[in-house]
């Protein structure tokens, strides 16, 4: 970082973070979307709800899909404000103004993947291929667009610019933690779609030639996710403990917030099972799951890039590469 590099406002600061958390909340409302079956609360018409601009709320699924599209708007508002903010203030070859524009590429795709659910009606109790596709796809475009929104509020608070190198060791492991997370996230998002059907019968509804190939694969997912998770949450649990030795402070209280969280969804999973997936434990699943993402690539930018005040001498210094 040159002494020229300008600093970020305490007004873009805090707009950043906001946008994250909202971004969090439009995810876990998404969520709500497809628990409750309200998908499909607006027919298969978007943009706008059941052929209408304002639309006639007439039973609570199509309030639950109304106030998911506009909070989804909202979003799109607030950051397109930010990036006026940021586009104000630093050059077009700014980490941070090249942040805001990737994640605003990643809403876009996300609104779209969004849009397609419903315009195919691979919502409800559609239990088609085609949605076993596009759901696993549409969390990772969700993670992607968290993980976008996260380095904004980093580099917002003063995080450095960094490449990843992937020749070193440091930065490999970074990369494997990101893709522990990111595998456990698709098969959550199947195992919870699988949840939602199978527990609603919604697979005696589907065509006969697709439930021969979907049903299995919906009951196996069901077994795969919790096994995925406690091999990758321990993995996790272990990779950030190694990455963590002798680093700074943030790096090592990020490291034990990613292994807090770890158990914490160990508990929260067993607790989704023996309740049979109640919608409450699924929303604080997903939520946690968000947050876990969240900490897991704070942790990795600030082992990689470091902040403003690492560079300056202070005591939250990047971390020496693990040998």
């Amino acid at each position: 970082m040159s002494l020229a590099d300008p600093v970020p406002s305490k007004q873009i600061k805090l707009l950043s973070w906001g946008v994250l958390w909202l971004t969090v909340a439009v995810v876990v409302g998404g969520a709500l979307v497809r628990a409750t079956d309200s998908g499909a609360g607006c027919g298969e018409s978007w943009p706008i709800c059941g052929g209408q601009l304002i639309p006639d709320i007439g039973n609570y699924h199509t309030a639950i899909e109304v106030s998911h599209r506009l909070m989804t708007g909202l979003l799109g508002f607030v950051l397109l404000a930010l990036f006026v903010l940021v586009r104000r203030d630093f050059d077009k070859a700014h980490r941070l103004r090249r942040a805001v524009f990737a994640a605003g590429v990643l809403l876009i795709i996300e609104s779209l993947l969004g849009a397609s659910l419903v315009l195919f009606g691979w919502v409800e109790f559609d239990a088609s291929i085609a949605r076993l596709i596009v759901v696993p796809l549409h969390l990772v475009n969700t993670f992607l667009l968290v993980g976008a929104m996260t380095l904004v509020a980093f580099f917002a608070s003063g995080g450095l610019g960094f490449r990843i190198d992937t020749g070193k060791r440091r930065d490999q492991l970074v990369l494997v933690g990101l893709g522990i997370v990111l595998l456990i996230g698709a098969t959550g998002a199947l195992n919870a779609l699988a949840d939602t059907l199978i527990q609603s019968d919604a697979l005696a509804e589907t065509v006969p030639g697709e439930v021969q190939v979907t049903e299995p694969v919906l009951r196996k997912i069901r077994t795969i996710h919790p096994f995925v998770s406690i091999i990758g949450g321990l993995a996790l649990f272990m990779l950030v403990r190694y990455l963590a030795e002798g680093a700074g402070r943030t790096v090592r209280l990020l490291a034990l917030g990613i292994q807090g969280i770890v158990w914490l969804q160990f508990f929260v999973g067993l607790l989704n099972i023996a309740l049979e997936v109640p919608l409450e434990t699924q929303l604080i699943h997903l939520f946690i799951a968000d947050v876990l993402w969240i900490a897991v690539v704070l942790l990795g930018s600030h082992l990689i890039g470091g902040t403003t005040g690492a560079r300056m001498g202070q005591s939250d210094k990047p971390v020496a590469e693990p040998v």
